[in-house]
């Protein structure tokens, strides 16, 4: 039987990464060119993971049952390495 709850808290990881580089995209846009020059790396690595978490997810939504672990595991460190790297970014954000 499948766990229906699994690809659902993965889609929901996954909006909550989007989330997280269009908030460095933010800050960016309203920081100053100092700003945008020490976020940009931090951006870079936060879209290139996006887009490899979204491979895995398409991956993910074409496989079978028993390969569902095997990609739910990249997608797991995917997402890990998404919000090491936002936390790094973060510590650029101009206080609030």
């Amino acid at each position: 039987m499948t766990d229906k709850s699994i690809p659902q808290r993965l889609q929901e990881e996954l909006t909550n990464l989007q989330s997280v580089v269009d908030e460095v995209k933010l800050q960016m846009h309203l920081g100053t060119k100092e700003l945008q020059d020490k976020l940009q790396p931090h951006l870079e690595e936060l879209e290139q993971e996006l887009s490899q978490a979204k491979e895995k997810w398409e991956a993910f939504e074409s496989s079978s049952e028993s390969a569902w672990e095997d990609i739910q595991t990249g997608l797991r460190k995917s997402f890990k390495s998404m919000e090491q790297a936002f936390e790094r970014a973060k510590k650029h954000f101009p206080p609030k």
